[in-house]
């Protein structure tokens, strides 16, 4: 059968109609029929169709980008270096969905659209690995019918890709249609496997790796583009039939892509647009959280700030837009989930309101800002990073890279301590190019190097660090998985460690923490020295 491909700009208008018991069955029986602008203010309200068509305006006439802050200095130990864009192997994929594996290489992938001979059209995904080391690419789509854009992945305890929902046949118009498609990348063999669906469609949802390394889904869309108050657990594995464990009743802005963090004793703390919430996976029982102080609905972010031996685990929640008034905010907020009540607490805001952007946890313990804009969803782009500090509550304005990263793009902290930074399918966005940053810390000198360390732990561990000088202190990092500004697998603990008393001065003996911080999965394990410079990281698996 012949056919031409167009690539989706924007979130694209979907619709399906599902009704087999299997996701191949699904799949099989959609048919590209579906809403068309008049009726789907009904379907998934009048904001939020308003938001698309707004988006669709400003790709064809694109705003200026904002103005970058003033920088005193160029110095690359100061505000870091962006290499120029690539486009690695000719790819076509464009990273709206990005992880980093096990492996050190990153998987990827993007819609496009298939019109069929009789006209009717469908949309696919093409997906990719990208090997930062060689910036050589492997395609791996996951087939026809196979549609996981506009879906979430996370890393489950063993380093395999778990990948849920997406997006359902496209008619032209506008569409939130979700699909129950439940998909595993194996990062060794990079191949895809079909595992059992869910119970719903899924379009906008969010994945969380739990403490038994499984995982569970909330939120997003369902077939008739309705919330989806599922919550489904999967996993771990070899146990991969989805479960419906409980019900969740996040309304439409609340549903899409909510930000969710695992906490050491197990409990999920979901923050969505105006409220929070836990969930108990032991009862499996939700109960209501601290009130925000304002709603933050259409993509903050939000990131768990470095977990120290002895510290207390928090969260920050900054940017983000009101999807009722249009209105993008600077503001920062923190909670402190180790309280009995916690509240949020106003931290200095960004220098700029943003949304649409993205954060990395850096090892030297700093997060780090990327792109994001201030206007609907691509419009008034910032091309300057930014470096925000937990310890002194401080945003530091940084290099600026040279494409639009807005809505649809994606960033992720490497192995070998750059940040990739890839997305925005938008016209006049990023595309089909990768640009690499490096921070400051790789240009302060010689970095340290580590000789020796475990190739897996358990919680609890004490380990042996070998390294070619002394160094201060270790911290491991788990790999990110990313889209629509969310990172669903987001963490950084610093080990307690100490001098390696049998070495020569050189290396660390440190603790792996036993106390529910370190969910089981594969960690980058960084060593730093007294500057804050850090190695290149080697892969510990944990549990």
């Amino acid at each position: 059968m012949s056919r031409r491909w167009v690539v989706i700009v924007g979130c694209g208008a979907l619709a399906a109609a599902l009704a087999a018991p299997s996701a191949a069955a699904h799949m099989a029986t959609r048919r590209a029929t579906g809403p068309d602008n008049a009726v789907l203010a009904d379907w998934i309200g009048e904001d939020h169709l308003l938001e698309h068509q707004a988006a669709a305006r400003e790709a064809l006439h694109p705003t200026p980008a904002a103005r970058p802050l003033p920088l005193t200095v160029s110095d690359p130990s100061v505000v870091g270096q962006w290499a120029k864009p690539t486009v690695p192997g000719g790819s076509r994929v464009i990273a709206v969905h990005a992880v980093l594996m096990k492996t050190g290489k990153v998987l990827m992938w993007s819609p496009y659209i298939v019109t069929n001979p009789d006209g009717t059209k469908e949309v696919q995904t093409w997906a990719q690995v990208w090997d930062p080391t060689t910036n050589t690419i492997v395609r791996v789509d996951p087939g026809d019918d196979l549609d996981i854009f506009c879906g979430a992945a996370t890393v489950l305890g063993d380093g395999t890709v778990l990948v849920v929902g997406g997006a359902a046949s496209y008619t032209g118009g506008f569409g939130s249609i979700g699909v129950p498609l439940v998909m595993l990348f194996d990062p060794n063999t990079q191949t895809w496997t079909l595992a059992p669906p869910m119970n719903k469609g899924r379009w906008y949802p969010t994945v969380t790796e739990l403490q038994d390394g499984g995982a569970i889904v909330v939120g997003g869309r369902d077939a008739s583009a309705k919330p989806n108050f599922d919550v489904e657990k999967i996993g771990p594995l070899p146990a991969m039939t989805p479960q419906v464990v409980a019900q969740y009743k996040l309304n439409w802005e609340q549903g899409l892509y909510p930000k969710q963090f695992l906490l050491p004793d197990g409990r999920v703390f979901t923050f969505g647009g105006n409220r929070t919430d836990f969930l108990d996976p032991a009862t499996w029982t939700i109960t209501a959280g601290p009130k925000t102080l304002q709603p933050q609905f259409d993509y903050p972010n939000g990131v768990i700030l470095p977990l120290r031996p002895g510290g207390d685990f928090k969260v920050v929640v900054y940017g983000g837009k009101n999807t009722f008034s249009g209105t993008t905010t600077a503001a920062s907020y923190s909670l402190d989930l180790s309280t009995p009540t916690p509240t949020f607490q106003t931290l200095t805001p960004m220098p700029q309101a943003r949304t649409n952007m993205n954060s990395v946890m850096l090892p030297d313990e700093s997060i780090m800002v990327v792109g994001g804009n201030a206007t609907g969803n691509i419009g008034t782009p910032y091309l300057q990073t930014l470096m925000y500090s937990s310890d002194t509550d401080t945003w530091t304005p940084m290099a600026s890279q040279i494409k639009r990263r807005a809505y649809h793009s994606t960033a992720l902290l490497l192995p070998d301590g750059r940040v990739m930074s890839a997305g925005d399918n938008n016209p006049a966005g990023g595309l089909n190019t990768i640009e690499i940053y490096s921070p400051p810390y790789l240009f302060k000198g010689a970095r340290p190097v580590i000789t020796a360390a475990p190739a897996a732990a358990n919680p609890g561990d004490t380990i042996v660090i070998g390294t070619a000088a002394p160094v201060a202190k270790a911290v491991l990092v788990a790999p990110g998985a990313v889209t629509h500004a969310t990172d669903m697998h987001s963490r950084l603990i610093e080990l307690s460690a100490a001098p390696d008393p049998t070495g020569d001065g050189t290396g660390l003996v440190a603790s792996i923490p036993a106390d529910g911080t370190v969910p089981p999965g594969p960690y980058m394990l960084f060593v730093l020295d007294a500057t804050g410079v850090p190695s290149v990281s080697t892969w510990v698996q944990v549990g």
